[in-house]
C-alpha cells in the first residue's frame, strides 16, 4: 500500500509517542518525531515541504506547545500546515487558545483510538 502522507508527532511522553506512532504507521502514514518544542521547530524548518499534518502536545520541554504553534502559524513557509493538538489539557480555555492560534482540531488524552484515526484521516484527506 502506498504511504498516505507524512505526519510530525510532537510529544515528550514516550508511551504516548509510541501509541500515536504505532496507530499512524498501522494506518500507512509516515511519521517524524520531536520530543520537545525546540526539536519540533528545527524539524519543521528542515522538513516543512514534506509535512502534511502536525500533532502537537501542549506540555513540552524547552518551548511549550502553544508557543510552537504560534511560531509555525506566524512563519509564511509553515503557516498552512494543519495542526491538531493532542493534549490532556481539556479545559475550555486551553482548547479556545489552540483554535485561536490556528489549530484545526483538538484531541484529548487519553486517546480514543477510533476517534483519533477518524480525525487524522479527515484532515489528511482535506490536504491532498
Amino acid at each position: 500500500m502506498q504511504n498516505r502522507g507524512k505526519i510530525l508527532i510532537v510529544e515528550d511522553n514516550p508511551s504516548n509517542l509510541k501509541l500515536i506512532r504505532d496507530i499512524l504507521i498501522f494506518q500507512d502514514y509516515s511519521v517524524i518525531e520531536a520530543t520537545d518544542g525546540k526539536i519540533a521547530l528545527e524539524t519543521i524548518e528542515k522538513n516543512y515541504e514534506e509535512i502534511d499534518l502536525i500533532l502537537m502536545d501542549l506540555q513540552l520541554p524547552e518551548i511549550g506547545g502553544l508557543e510552537v504553534i504560534n511560531r509555525i502559524k506566524n512563519n509564511p513557509d509553515t503557516k498552512n500546515i494543519p495542526i491538531i493538538v493532542v493534549s490532556a489539557h481539556a479545559m475550555e480555555s486551553d482548547i479556545k487558545k489552540c483554535y485561536e492560534a490556528g489549530c484545526v482540531d483538538y484531541i484529548t488524552k487519553p486517546i480514543n483510538v477510533q476517534e483519533f484515526i477518524k480525525k487524522i484521516n479527515l484532515f489528511y484527506y482535506k490536504t491532498v
